[in-house]
């Protein structure tokens, strides 16, 4: 038996509360507040909770906590003296915690449905899910032509090395990807 697909207006009532948590959560900097939140996106989103914490993990705690220690490193060299760890822990548990949240809401609604009223923000999404795909593929192309052209494995610096010749393939092909996604949005007659 097959199961009914989800009601879009649950799925629209989970995306204005994930805009209000969202906003409700980048104004918290207290630890104990954050670490209370976290508990509870986790009864709530307990489903799936794992997969949702590898994805965190992968995208957002290595910028993050980086960013974190950098800020205080730097904090720490300016003042001479060391800042206190609470704020910039506190930075980095509430990115955590959005990015959690966010991968957690995407991860339970389908967004063409959910917008399906609104013309304008199906349009959107359209373009910028064409816009990753383009940029995933681009990413995936440089790393593979950087492994074809060199006999070890690219490091860092190869990468930083040739960003502009990328950056400038990007931008011809954010370009007319963002057309050719447009063009086929208005002939369906969005």
């Amino acid at each position: 038996m097959a199961s009914r697909p989800p009601d879009p207006r649950r799925q629209r009532a989970l995306l204005a509360v994930w805009i209000a948590a969202v906003f409700a959560l980048s104004a918290v900097s207290d630890l104990r507040v954050l670490g209370a939140s976290a508990a509870a996106l986790g009864v709530l989103f307990g489903r799936g909770i794992f997969a949702t914490l590898r994805r965190v993990g992968r995208s957002v705690v290595p910028v993050t906590a980086g960013l974190s220690v950098s800020s205080w490193a730097l904090a720490f060299a300016v003042q001479g003296t060391p800042p206190p760890l609470a704020p910039f822990a506190a930075l980095a548990l509430r990115t955590a915690l959005i990015a959690f949240l966010t991968f957690a809401v995407l991860g339970r609604v389908n967004l063409l449905r959910a917008l399906a009223p609104w013309p304008a923000a199906t349009r959107l999404l359209a373009v910028t899910l064409g816009q990753i795909h383009a940029l995933r593929l681009l990413a995936t192309d440089s790393l593979d032509g950087l492994r074809s052209r060199l006999v070890r494995k690219p490091r860092a610096r190869d990468v930083v090395r040739g960003a502009g010749g990328i950056t400038a393939a990007l931008f011809a092909l954010s370009a007319r990807n963002a057309r050719d996604v447009s063009d086929a949005m208005r002939t369906r007659g969005f």
